[in-house]
């Protein structure tokens, strides 16, 4: 019943003629409307918009794209006009693409603690009522505690319970107040408040459905399963990712292509996915064309400013659907200049057509390439099962093999059959085949305690279209722990914050 409530609610408060996601956006900055009223249910779907406008706002463009181009499998094309320092490692904190993660998941919390703050004032009249608060409050929960978890990934060490409780966390917010400036709370302390806040978002959001426009029951399950990942608790992590894969079935080989398409309805496949943020022609964000695909009229030619490594395309078998799904033969050229080669660009985000304002055209010609973001997808929890498996304790590499070969061979892939590190290399490897592009692989090498080696480029026949600056020399980039440059794998806190804040404690300040 509750996911009938959930999409009427959602419904009309879109037709509210009040206050719309795009408005709550207009208040000046460090002005919180929370002056305005909190008497009915209809007021609080106001602010409850506005909360699912953030998610949508966090969940895909920049906020995956800058920490791809960081990573190892993508090459910078010549003329490429965006995430250079980031590409190449020569970002400071005064000139860093990656600061948006910090600023809209703080934006978020924000606008979650103004709801937890004030929705207990609202008058409710019946039961239905009061199980679309819930709702609205269990939304809040869980978007802080995603907020929290996509930013202690990026700004912190990674968790090790022997030092969580000295390690640096980030600032714990509970209540609007543009005037706090907090410190720094440990780094246990961070991830109990996750946790408590994903436990506060279950009781509210029990018994919600399938209806992936918005946070449900089984979205708490898998954000739960990927932070207890991090925390090294592996085998509550398995029980979390099994209770998704239970609820959520792999798709075959042709529906999951047409995931990615992009080409039909709002749907924009919902094949596999647990949670997409709704957008809207009106209400879109996000765009990845010109980062992996744009087109130019002009000289008939993709002008992507970064390219698929042949190093990643040939992470891949023939019959791997993904293969032919994520990368298109086409000629390429760089964004300034007149010559060009024949090479693959990354197309895992081609457009949805429904997506598309009057005047702008299907294909690569007038296409903004907007697509609905899919920050959680049940595949995420095979993955999170396999890696589980194999670094837990009492290690099962049978229940890792399992794992793996369910996802692989719903993809057309072969079965797995390796034992050891080089079964603990194919769950590495399928990370990389199964989230390229989505912000994962920054993360993965991370957690891993691994480097940023740039794998193997394309060779492009006749035509200079990689940046390869014999100083830094892009392609080749390597960063090892230990390395002078790797102190850069957890990203400084903005300077802007930094200075305005005293209390706060940098990442770098040691470098």
């Amino acid at each position: 019943m509750k996911k009938y409530i959930f999409k009427t609610l959602l419904c009309s408060a879109m037709a509210l003629p009040v206050l719309t996601s795009c408005e709550l956006d207009q208040y000046p900055e460090g002005s919180i409307p929370s002056e305005q009223s909190w008497k009915t249910v209809a007021d609080a779907n106001n602010f409850y918009i506005g909360l699912l406008s953030n998610l949508r706002g966090v969940s895909g463009g920049a906020y995956s794209y800058v920490s791809e181009c960081q990573a190892d499998l993508f090459n910078a094309v010549r003329g490429a006009a965006s995430q250079n320092q980031v590409h190449e490692w020569t970002f400071t904190t005064s000139q860093f693409g990656g600061d948006n993660v910090w600023v809209g998941n703080y934006g978020m919390i924000t606008s979650a603690n103004n709801i937890l703050n004030n929705i207990d004032k609202v008058a409710v009249e019946s039961e239905e009522e009061q199980m679309v608060i819930n709702i609205i409050k269990g939304t809040a929960y869980f978007a802080r505690a995603y907020a929290y978890n996509s930013m202690v990934t990026r700004y912190c060490v990674n968790y090790d319970a022997a030092t969580a409780s000295t390690a640096l966390g980030l600032p714990l917010l509970k209540v609007v107040d543009v005037n706090a400036r907090p410190s720094r709370a440990s780094l246990q302390d961070t991830y109990d408040y996750i946790l408590s806040d994903i436990a506060a978002a279950e009781a509210l959001l029990d018994g919600t459905g399938f209806d992936t426009s918005a946070p449900n029951a089984h979205t708490l399950a898998a954000l739960k399963a990927r932070v207890l990942l991090n925390m090294k608790n592996y085998d509550e992590a398995i029980v979390a990712a099994n209770e998704v894969m239970a609820l959520y079935p792999l798709a075959d080989a042709a529906s999951y292509a047409e995931m990615w398409m992009g080409d039909y309805e709002l749907n924009d496949g919902l094949y596999e996915t647990i949670y997409q943020p709704l957008q809207t022609v009106d209400e879109r964000t996000g765009s990845m064309g010109t980062i992996f695909i744009s087109y130019n009229p002009a000289t008939e030619t993709n002008n992507p400013y970064y390219v698929p490594t042949q190093g990643l395309m040939d992470l891949y078998e023939k019959s791997d659907v993904r293969k032919s799904a994520f990368f298109v033969k086409t000629k390429i050229s760089p964004a300034t200049g007149s010559e060009s080669a024949t090479g693959y660009m990354f197309y895992k985000f081609p457009g949805n057509e429904a997506l598309l304002k009057a005047g702008e055209t299907t294909g690569v010609t007038g296409n903004t390439f907007y697509n609905m973001h899919k920050p959680f997808r049940v595949a995420e929890m095979y993955l999170i099962a396999a890696e589980a498996s194999l670094l837990k304790e009492a290690k099962d590499e049978a229940a890792a093999q399992t794992f793996l070969n369910a996802l692989r061979t719903a993809r057309g892939a072969s079965a797995v059959s390796s034992t050891g590190e080089q079964l603990v290399q194919d769950m590495k490897n399928e990370w990389a085949r199964e989230f390229v592009g989505e912000g994962y692989r920054l993360d993965c090498l991370k957690r891993w305690n691994e480097g940023v080696k740039r794998m193997t480029p394309q060779t492009f026949s006749g035509a200079n279209i990689l940046i390869d600056n014999p100083t830094t020399s892009y392609t080749k980039l390597e960063v090892n722990p230990g390395d002078a440059l790797y102190y850069k794998m957890i990203w400084e806190i903005p300077s802007q914050d930094m200075q305005a804040n005293s209390n706060l404690v940098g990442n770098w300040s040691s470098n």
